[in-house]
């Protein structure tokens, strides 16, 4: 395919999702992310869309005011297999009859076709895992109270915090922005998650740290946690040589054969 019409493609793609990455472009055109990362670099030079970590997304104003900061449905499309991957892994922890805190972000929200599945209880104030919640769940389902940011698809504040409180869980999954496994540094991207995190953490017997390939050696704002705080930290990915902490589950994908 001719570059002018990989960017047509590209664009195409953008302005119905939002945001891509080069690994599932690569794949959609058959071609190298080589050659999608100088499309992306030719697109930003031309003011058409903005890169970011890992892809691209639409930039500001373009179709009517999109929101430059990204939408958590948009967010999903980064990596969603190896999220996916992860999210199975972890959800292998979990038995029958347990009570376990679904944290906020798109690195947990595939655990939820999972675990509604089975007989359950969940507590969560992530709402796309409410948003799967049906007639047909087997897994008994409680919300946090508090402030819905629609944005992002969390609840947070001082009443989610107060509800967490009342819980008592077996596991506790958590999701985080960035984490660095050299200096032992887990970062969440506000305070108000941070606050969630350590309640649900203090509140759980384990607590499994959830990320994929984006989040390593990425720095955010706030920490809230070492990586030695988790009884298991899934990431995808083949696991890189030299010292790596031995709770870390590196989740590689399986070859069809």
């Amino acid at each position: 395919m001719i570059a002018s019409a990989r960017s047509v493609y590209i664009l195409k793609r953008l302005n119905e999702v939002g945001i891509v990455d080069y690994k599932s472009i690569a794949a959609e055109l058959g071609v190298s992310e080589a050659t999608v990362r100088r499309d992306f670099e030719k697109l930003e030079s031309q003011g058409k869309l903005r890169r970011v970590q890992s892809g691209a997304m639409r930039p500001d104003g373009m179709d009517g005011g999109f929101d430059a900061e990204l939408s958590i449905r948009a967010k999903h499309n980064i990596n969603h297999d190896e999220k996916v991957l992860v999210a199975r892994a972890a959800a292998e922890a979990v038995q029958d009859g347990e009570c376990i805190f679904l944290d906020m972000g798109t690195s947990i929200a595939p655990m939820a076709p999972i675990l509604l599945a089975k007989p359950i209880r969940i507590v969560t104030c992530n709402t796309v895992v409410l948003q799967q919640v049906t007639s047909l769940s087997k897994a008994e389902v409680f919300s946090l109270g508090g402030r819905v940011v629609p944005h992002d698809q969390m609840i947070v504040g001082p009443m989610a915090e107060s509800n967490l409180e009342q819980f008592g869980f077996n596991r506790a999954f958590i999701g985080c922005m960035g984490l660095n496994m050299g200096s032992n540094i887990v970062y969440a991207t506000d305070m108000e998650c941070v606050r969630l995190k350590n309640v649900a953490m203090k509140n759980a017997q384990y607590s499994y740290l959830l990320a994929d390939q984006t989040k390593l050696s990425k720095v955010g704002l706030f920490r809230f946690a070492g990586l030695d705080a988790f009884e298991k930290v899934y990431i995808d990915g083949a696991k890189p040589k030299g010292d790596v902490p031995r709770n870390m589950v590196f989740v590689e994908k399986k070859l069809e054969k």
